[in-house]
């Protein structure tokens, strides 16, 4: 299992999919494991040129995704070894885009992204979630209020001793931004930090990058910024 911290950050940038996939399973009802195959498929498109594929699907509504969702399905039977050519995806873009590489490159980066994304960031039933701490992953159920529940807070415990002229907290979330890096030209956590500080002065608090093992070069970092005005909204 990967170190704490590598899967906190792993969940912390693969949160559009997280999200997408709690809602293809909960409010539409799809298989979890088609579910985690077929976001394996877009995140694989989205290395061949389909960027920001992913976000753009959460962006829509819930027919469209369905029926994109059932294209993939079928795109998967197509990228397996031995498969024949399913006749109704000839003149889908995704289908044409597919057989633009090899079935072996295709399946191949497919197993990958399984093996290294979605088999950790999904659960059997829903994605994994990141504690309030922003320091633990949690399974979803583990969570003791979900969706639709309200949990009765107490008179006495709604008021708040906390000083009211204090600086306003900022969760870690709002805080963060998201770094990918092109292959083979990872930026160190000493590069990224004086960057901005060249730009912006002292606004960064930490910054993240993804750990590998020896020889692999890091695919993406995490910077946490003293403010969340840092980031443009």
């Amino acid at each position: 299992m990967a170190e704490i911290g590598s899967l906190v950050d792993l969940l912390l940038f693969y949160t559009v999919e997280r999200a997408l996939f709690n809602r293809m399973v909960g409010t539409l009802g799809k298989d979890p494991q088609q579910v985690k195959t077929t976001i394996a498929l877009w995140l694989l498109l989205e290395e061949i040129g389909y960027h920001d594929l992913i976000r753009t699907i959460n962006y829509q509504n819930n027919k469209t995704i369905e029926a994109l969702f059932n294209e993939a399905l079928l795109c998967l039977e197509y990228i397996q070894p031995d498969k024949t050519e399913p006749a109704v995806l000839h003149h889908t873009p995704v289908f044409e885009e597919t057989k633009n590489y090899s079935r072996d490159f295709m399946c191949k980066r497919y197993m990958h992204i399984m093996e290294t994304v979605c088999d950790k960031i999904f659960g059997e039933s829903g994605a994994i979630e990141v504690d309030e701490s922003g320091t633990r992953p949690v399974l979803s159920r583990d969570r003791p209020f979900g969706k639709g529940c309200y949990a009765h807070v107490p008179e006495a415990a709604r008021e708040s001793n906390l000083n009211p002229e204090a600086s306003k907290f900022y969760p870690e979330d709002v805080r963060t931004m998201f770094l990918t890096f092109s292959r083979g030209h990872p930026l160190t956590r000493e590069e990224i930090i004086n960057f901005f500080i060249s730009k912006w002065g002292d606004v960064v608090q930490d910054v993240f990058i993804e750990r590998t093992r020896p020889g692999q070069d890091p695919q993406f970092g995490r910077i946490v910024f003293t403010s969340s005005t840092v980031i443009p909204r």
